[in-house]
């Protein structure tokens, strides 16, 4: 059983690091492609702001149904042979959906079911990839490789947003046909990785269900600076994604090309990446905190402005000063969090975050396709703006997050604070 991270002095010099990213950025550029282009694609193929709105709904429902199984999934059955069903079986569910696009069957309840059941499939085997992580990285190397993460996606996100347009404007079943490269291309390189990650030991006593997620709930529930990263993470998830994509249907509905849409993604990302090349120094330097709470307030200001703002232009400035210090917040948050869950429950306490922090994320669309479709982009971005002006309040008002010190600190801050509990 892996349950120690391999003694590399560096993340670069962590082979089996290296392949678990290798797979991780195909996964995540086919992904990242398919998330930009599917809300285009449903509307080109049915010409309905609304009936993409519905679709987007039903893909965020499947989601979340399937975090919570996929969390015990990962605490219960080995990572790695999660994470090759992840792979072949998103390639399949693209296969399919190529199909339906040739063939011309691509209706509103048609595309609602391949989207519900991929969602769904992707966070029921997908949390697997993730969960590994700890096993894989030593405890110092946790902040980078996080920061890491972030540069990827960053990246990813780079690429992904012109080239999906782009691949839109070919042909849509082009999007879909990216993303199923993608998952093969994950699927080669998880063969390759040496270790098997068993989340408990071959002789472990077997537990029940419940009370795995009983064990789950009470450690999240433990204590309040948890709940107050949840609060953020709840509203500051759905207002940004929710006013990003009135954004992107707002423009597709005035005629704006998908390239040109696309290039929006590409300053966002490229921005992001700027804040994942200095979020290794700042995780070290700066306190846990500060480098949460600092980030949301900037995003709740430049939520207020991009209904405001006069062009594409500004709203690409706006979309720069906004992603810088994403990559920062989500290396310090996520990593301090990580460093705190045993091996163990990795699987469970991940899959219960998220689906609390993305549990109002599938309004987004229906809310984004309605809204424009009754009251018209302004109002719909200001409701927007209005939730990530919430979440600002939680990270500022909160007295606990405040408190979270750099990162060479977390240990002795944890084991002051009661907030870990032993492997």
């Amino acid at each position: 059983m892996t349950t120690t991270a391999p003694a590399a002095t560096t993340l670069r010099r962590n082979s089996e690091y290296v392949r678990w990213l290798i797979g991780d950025v195909l996964l995540a550029l086919g992904a990242s492609i398919g998330v930009f282009a599917f809300p285009l694609v449903t509307y080109l193929a049915t010409g309905s702001l609304a009936a993409t709105g519905l679709v987007g709904l039903l893909e965020g429902v499947g989601g979340l149904i399937g975090m919570i199984p996929g969390g015990l999934l990962a605490d219960r059955c080995e990572r790695r042979r999660l994470r090759l069903i992840a792979g072949g079986t998103g390639a399949l569910m693209q296969a399919v959906l190529i199909a339906v696009l040739l063939m011309g069957w691509a209706s509103v309840p048609t595309l609602a079911v391949i989207a519900f059941l991929d969602r769904f499939r992707g966070t029921l085997l997908g949390s697997a990839s993730d969960a590994m992580l700890k096993q894989i990285v030593p405890p110092a190397h946790l902040p980078r490789a996080f920061a890491v993460n972030e540069g990827r996606d960053a990246a990813v996100d780079m690429i992904s947003g012109p080239v999906g347009g782009v691949l839109v404007g070919i042909a849509l079943f082009c999007p879909p046909l990216a993303q199923l490269l993608g998952n093969i291309g994950s699927v080669v390189a998880t063969l390759a990785m040496r270790g098997r990650y068993r989340p408990r030991a071959e002789d472990a006593v077997r537990t029940r269900v419940r009370d795995d997620l009983r064990e789950a709930f009470a450690w999240i529930l433990s204590q309040r600076i948890r709940l107050q990263l949840l609060g953020v993470a709840i509203t500051v998830n759905l207002g940004t994604n929710g006013l990003i994509l009135t954004v992107l249907l707002d423009l597709a509905a005035d005629g704006i090309p998908a390239g040109r849409i696309g290039l929006l993604n590409t300053v966002l990302a490229a921005s992001i990446l700027l804040g994942a090349i200095l979020a290794p120094r700042l995780v070290e330097r700066v306190p846990t905190g500060v480098l949460t709470i600092v980030p949301v307030l900037v995003i709740a200001v430049v939520g207020v402005f991009v209904p405001l703002a006069p062009g594409m232009i500004a709203i690409g400035a706006a979309y720069a000063v906004m992603g810088v210090g994403l990559a920062p917040l989500n290396a310090a948050s996520q990593g301090f969090f990580m460093h705190l869950t045993p091996v163990a429950m990795q699987g469970r306490i991940g899959s219960l975050m998220g689906l609390v922090a993305m549990g109002l994320m599938p309004l987004a669309p229906a809310v984004a396709g309605w809204g424009l479709d009754l009251v018209g982009p302004l109002i719909t971005m200001l409701a927007f703006a209005g939730v990530t002006a919430v979440g600002a309040a939680v990270a500022l008002l909160g007295p606990d997050l405040r408190r979270v010190p750099v990162a060479a600190r977390w240990e002795s801050f944890a084991r002051d604070e009661g907030l870990a509990a032993g492997e």
